[in-house]
């Protein structure tokens, strides 16, 4: 666990279950059902994330309070959501007085001209409730996250995360587990035991000082990072939790690629952690007073350096001519330093890529080789481009050996098979 301990004003009293859920009908209903089992539970909500099944339906029978995204838009977003309708839900309990509110006991008495008593505003209402993430696929052994609640509720941890077990059927996790832990220690210094587990609970104050979370299956490693460097007690709590495990096969494949990418974008946002550029101020220095031979005395004023929003300004105009989508923040500029763009523009259109680059893409791939990444991309077997989500993969992983093209695959490969097999090549140990 980490050195801190409990930071929170407000030690919250209840719990509202998220459950990010897509194409889960024959697990969802179990998986409410034991959350449900869990002491301090009051709330079950269910983001299903553009599922094409019946889970919002059967989720509904459950009485859970379900909420559904039109289309996919990735876990880091169906927690969002999540989160925005407990504080909704919450807001309409405030103004509806709550379960105790009675109208004699909380209201003021009749005043001439009115036809009612006033209501009285509660000076000290509920804290808010604490979240809980689950996967929608645990089914009934969702109760046995109650430790991570009572870590929360009971002992003042404001984070737990689960610890759990070996999974049956599980395989192939080892090159994005190692990189999330390595990515973590480095920003924090606490070295985490699973830091891709998503099963926590996090106080609402720990919640808010988290946003914005990074994107897609990196929200787990930027939620640790940001709550341990806002100095919140993070603790990995041992729980008897079960999931659907993710296969060797290709689907497996690419999903583990899909979370390698997504670690190692959230990790570059993560890469420098103090404050952004625009909210640092910079010294002038003071005015000098200089004697000549003659005895006189003369006031010297330095220039006013350069205010630091000017300095970031300048810095991203000149990034501007990179193959990016969207605009880098002060802190990716930042970890870009002194790079000499026109040469990284040039390595980065010179690779077999097609599209654009995301910035934090373009901050990992910053400190790359990027002529041995483009050696590598096009000696592969591949018909057509590569994505940019490719590219960041491969360049993790330029030192291990090229992967060894299984018998029972078609040549050419797809993007996603030879992406696939690096991240399945890296896992069973072929990197040194």
């Amino acid at each position: 666990m980490s050195a801190a301990g409990p930071l929170t004003a407000h030690r919250p009293e209840r719990v509202a279950v998220v459950i990010p859920a897509k194409n889960e009908a024959e697990r969802i209903e179990a998986t409410i059902a034991g959350a449900r089992e869990i002491a301090g539970v009051d709330l079950v909500v269910v983001v299903d994330d553009g599922s094409t099944d019946a889970t919002s339906a059967v989720a509904m029978g459950a009485d859970a309070l379900v909420v559904r995204h039109k289309t996919n838009r990735g876990k880091a977003a169906a927690m969002s959501t999540g989160a925005q309708m407990v504080a909704i839900r919450e807001d309409a309990e405030r103004a509806d007085g709550g379960e105790g509110f009675s109208e004699e006991l909380h209201a003021e008495p009749r005043a001439p001209g009115h036809t009612g008593p006033l209501p009285v505003i509660d000076a000290d209402p509920a804290p808010d409730r604490a979240l809980l993430f689950l996967d929608a696929d645990m089914g009934a052994t969702a109760s046995a996250a109650q430790p991570l609640v009572d870590a929360v509720l009971e002992e003042g941890v404001d984070m737990s995360i689960a610890l759990l077990p070996p999974q049956a059927g599980a395989s192939g996790m080892g090159i994005v587990v190692r990189t999330a832990r390595r990515g973590i220690e480095r920003a924090t210094g606490w070295e985490a035991t699973q830091p891709l587990s998503g099963t926590r609970c996090i106080t609402r104050e720990t919640w808010e000082a988290c946003q914005p979370l990074a994107p897609g299956w990196g929200v787990e490693t930027s939620l640790t990072i940001d709550a341990l460097t806002a100095g919140f007690w993070v603790k990995e709590i041992p729980a008897t939790l079960h999931h659907r495990a993710t296969g060797r096969d290709l689907r497996g494949q690419l999903h583990r690629a899909a979370q390698l990418r997504d670690v190692l974008r959230a990790l570059a946002r993560k890469r420098h952690l103090a404050a952004d550029l625009e909210e640092q101020t910079e010294t002038v220095p003071p005015v000098v007073e200089h004697a000549d031979d003659d005895g006189d005395v003369w006031r010297v004023v330095p220039e006013v350096a350069e205010s630091i929003d000017e300095r970031a300004g300048r810095r991203r105009e000149g990034l501007a001519i990179l193959p990016v989508s969207g605009e880098f923040s002060a802190s990716q500029i930042r970890a870009l330093g002194d790079a000499d763009v026109p040469a990284l523009d040039a390595q980065l259109r010179d690779l077999p890529v097609s599209g654009e680059f995301a910035p934090d893409d373009v901050v990992h791939l910053a400190d790359t080789d990027l002529g041995a990444l483009a050696e590598r991309l096009r000696s592969a077997p591949v018909a057509g481009s590569f994505a940019p989500e490719h590219a960041v993969i491969i360049a993790s992983h330029l030192d291990a050996q090229a992967p060894t093209i299984p018998e029972t695959l078609q040549l050419p490969l797809t993007p996603d098979e030879y992406t696939s097999l690096v991240v399945a090549a890296v896992d069973e140990g072929d990197a040194p």
